[in-house]
């Protein structure tokens, strides 16, 4: 593809996020792409985001948006609206980036998959930790011998319910709206990495609670993982009340002779103890000097966005349209994650212990 056109549906908190993101990348990569449109219900945020952004149309409608000459849409809209939007722009041959959860059940997260394999389209959702370089460097320090094999992992995101604060979404307790609460809507993130890391779940247990009273829509889940290795993982996902409290993710890895941690999910400090050394903190600069060296790009116009996951994950997407390469995490890992969730709550349900590998929801 010689130029990229892109459409972006739903000018709301994460569109805007996107859209931060593609006009850099279009500011950098001139002609390749072009911000084509933008669509919304409401007036005067769709004409706002037209004039800040510079999107050449703005649309009220999805189908008006995916009639215009786009090649690629980004869909940053509630789960409710995603199996709809992807196959109408499956059906158009568009290539197509999709926000995350995949959809609002695992059945049909697996349709939208059959939609755009048979389309033959490039396809990314949006599993932003993935191009986190503090997660990417955690990664990239387990796989060291010295640390030996993995043995427990402590992994706690805790949020302000996203319907105030920084990430006021009013939808997000709706569950007509949304997938579910804070596992599904924000914790899909944490079991794709978890697994991205350690590799698939044998086993896992689950309890959730409902003290904000929004039916269907849960603030807490815990889950107990055993990994196909032996390996355990407690992983806690929460919406509190605490609208000054940053958005925050403490992920502790213990090894047989190593120690990392973190309280940052995209640039900030690592704690690392090996063997009988002291515990040490790599600084964020060195972070972003070794995520660098991970990344093995030949030219690195994008270095000063190297510590903002949102800007190497649509990079990813634009560059993977440019070379005509499939794009990841693909739609297939986004069905991956609703599988995965689905068990837990599935388990938090019957208090049953789930064995994820091969299981498959109800219908």
């Amino acid at each position: 593809m010689d130029r990229v056109r892109i459409g972006l549906i739903g000018a709301g908190l994460i569109g805007s996020t996107h859209a931060i993101m593609l006009r850099e990348i279009a500011e950098r990569l001139g002609d390749a792409v072009e911000l084509t449109a933008v669509c919304d219900a409401v007036p005067e945020r769709r004409q706002l985001f037209q004039k800040r952004y510079g999107f050449r149309h703005a649309f009220a409608t999805a189908s008006e948006l995916l009639r215009a000459d786009i090649n690629a849409v980004f869909i940053c809209t509630p789960t409710v609206s995603h199996a709809e939007l992807v196959c109408a722009a499956a059906d158009r041959k568009l290539h197509i980036f999709c926000e995350k959860p995949l959809a609002m059940t695992y059945a049909e997260a697996v349709a939208i998959h059959k939609s755009v394999q048979r389309a033959g389209v490039i396809n990314q959702i949006g599993l932003v930790l993935r191009f986190s370089a503090v997660y990417c460097v955690m990664a990239a320090q387990l796989a060291q011998p010295e640390m030996g094999a993995p043995m427990a992992v402590v992994f706690r995101d805790d949020q302000c319910f996203p319907i105030r604060g920084g990430h006021n979404t009013a939808w997000r307790k709706d569950r007509a709206q949304t997938a579910g609460g804070t596992l599904i809507e924000h914790g899909v993130h944490d079991l794709d990495l978890l697994t991205t890391l350690f590799g698939p779940i044998a086993r896992l247990r689950a309890w959730q609670q409902n003290r904000a009273g929004h039916p269907g829509v849960e603030d807490y889940m815990a889950v107990e993982l055993e990994f196909a290795t032996g390996l355990r993982a407690q992983l806690v996902n929460l919406w509190h009340n605490m609208v000054e409290r940053n958005s925050n993710r403490r992920l502790e890895i213990f090894c047989q002779a190593g120690f990392l941690a973190s309280d940052y999910d995209m640039i900030g400090d690592i704690l690392l103890q090996v063997g009988d050394g002291e515990e040490h903190r790599i600084a964020p600069p060195e972070v972003l000097q070794r995520f660098e060296a991970l990344l093995q790009r030949s030219e690195h116009r994008f270095r000063d966005w190297y510590g903002l996951p949102y800007m190497l994950q649509d990079l990813s997407f634009i560059e993977s349209l440019l070379a005509d390469r499939p794009a990841a995490p693909d739609i297939g890992a986004g069905v991956e994650a609703q599988r995965l969730a689905a068990a837990c709550y599935e388990a938090a349900r019957t208090g049953a212990e789930i064995a994820p590998i091969g299981w498959t929801p109800s219908p």
